[in-house]
């Protein structure tokens, strides 16, 4: 409503000067012409600027400002394509210039890290906060923004401004985007013998890549994927050249021996020896039916089992590649409890095998010792933790995500309220002044 400040003054002036002058008694054209002079000395107007003064704060009114800008809490994405160039410093950096004079004006707030654990801090007044802001740094694997919002309104039930090189999450009442479109390379997957790279340019780039001392050669569509194939089975990989980001040029992969907790039994003494796992305790072996799910990778073997079924139906899952259980005939054991799924079936779908996240459970260990499916199954199971994988970042992190237009909260009013009461204090007073002289 502020446009209108000029017109309604203006109104006022014009309506004001429209009105009849004051008639003023003088003794002869001599006395007026001696006080004329003095007469159109400019001299100040009270009366006029009572109601100028009156008139602006009825306009002020309307536009009913905030009184103080209000409690806050901050989420600022820490993920490492933060740490991607912008212009003399980072998006990062960036983003603590823009979100800097809205925590100094908070007179509370909280300040949530934004990574692969949420970190925060406060409730405290915005200025008490500064330091942290500053000493903000960039390169997590991801930003978790949603658990960092949940955790920032757990602490203070306020508006919620995040800060981020993203779209902006669902829900949040502020966004500050940071970051324009810049080219860059990076590893983004690697495995036995593979390795995958990713362009968040908006054109074909040739990735150079530098693989034990051999340098490979391969272009990678613009906003895509491109794989690098038929190297060692371990190995540690450099991309070379510069780009908007360093953390994802350099990778590894390799194999490691596996510490596993098993009960002492010939059978499992034969397999784990077979599979060059040592005892440890990063892996767990129970002889038990599970009770829900598992705290830590554990293979549960079945203390019992029913009468031997066919297994008619087996599941697509990691667990099975290249095991043949079409045909076997497995004792089922007794169904667990809690988020377990079948990974084979026999007649009426009763479960065979189950599996869950970090968790394998078989039938008794009598029964499939001497399968030649049961070593490869284990080994499945023990694969994602023998593998050790070095400088990998989310892939959306090599993309380098294009921030959207920002927006923050719209601070509540309050004020319209005082400036309607100032405004009739002023013109009550003016009539208290010259509404009788009028």
């Amino acid at each position: 409503m502020l446009w209108l400040l000029l017109p309604v003054l203006l109104l006022v002036y014009l309506l004001y000067r429209r009105r009849a002058p004051r008639a003023r008694p003088w003794a002869g054209v001599w006395l007026w012409k001696r006080g004329r002079a003095r007469r159109f000395r400019p001299r100040l107007d009270l009366r006029l600027l009572f109601l100028l003064l009156g008139a602006a704060l009825m306009v002020l009114a309307l536009e009913d400002p905030p009184l103080a800008p209000g409690p806050l809490v901050l989420v600022v994405d820490a993920s490492a394509s933060m740490a991607a160039k912008e212009g003399r410093g980072t998006r990062l950096d960036l983003a603590k210039e823009r979100l800097l004079p809205l925590l100094e004006r908070a007179p509370e707030a909280v300040l949530v890290r934004a990574g692969e654990r949420p970190e925060a801090f406060g409730p405290a007044p915005g200025i008490a906060l500064k330091e942290r802001l500053l000493a903000l740094e960039a390169g997590d694997r991801e930003a978790r923004l949603e658990e960092a919002i949940a955790l920032g309104r757990r602490l203070l039930k306020t508006p919620v401004v995040v800060a981020t090189d993203g779209p902006p999450p669902p829900g949040v009442e502020g966004y500050v985007g940071v970051g324009s479109p810049r080219e860059n390379l990076g590893i983004v997957a690697v495995a036995a013998g593979f390795l995958a790279l990713g362009n968040g340019a908006g054109r074909p780039l040739l990735a150079q890549v530098e693989v034990g001392g051999k340098t490979f050669r391969v272009e990678v569509p613009p906003r895509g994927y491109t794989s690098l194939q038929g190297l060692p089975q371990s190995f540690s990989a450099r991309l070379l050249g510069q780009d908007a980001l360093g953390l994802d040029d350099e990778a590894g992969f390799g194999l490691r021996h596996l510490g596993v907790d098993y009960p002492r039994l010939p059978a499992l003494e034969r397999l784990f020896r077979l599979l060059d796992a040592l005892p440890g305790s990063e892996v767990r072996v129970r002889l038990a039916t599970p009770q829900g799910a598992p705290e830590g990778p554990t293979l549960y073997l079945a203390p019992e089992g029913g009468s031997p079924l066919p297994v008619l139906l087996t599941a697509p899952h990691p667990l099975l590649e290249g095991v043949a259980l079409l045909g076997e005939r497995l004792p089922p054991p007794p169904p667990p409890k809690g988020p377990w799924r079948p990974l084979a079936e026999g007649e009426g779908g009763v479960g065979l095998l189950y599996a869950a996240e970090g968790g394998l459970y078989l039938p008794p260990l009598v029964a499939i010792q001497d399968r030649p499916f049961f070593p490869l199954l284990v080994y499945n199971f023990l694969k994602p933790h023998r593998e050790a994988r070095t400088g990998l970042l989310a892939p959306e992190e090599t993309l380098l995500p294009t921030p959207e237009a920002s927006f923050l909260p719209r601070e509540r009013g309050g004020g319209g309220r005082l400036f309607a009461l100032l405004a009739a204090l002023v013109l009550l007073l003016e009539a208290l002044r010259f509404g009788r002289r009028a």
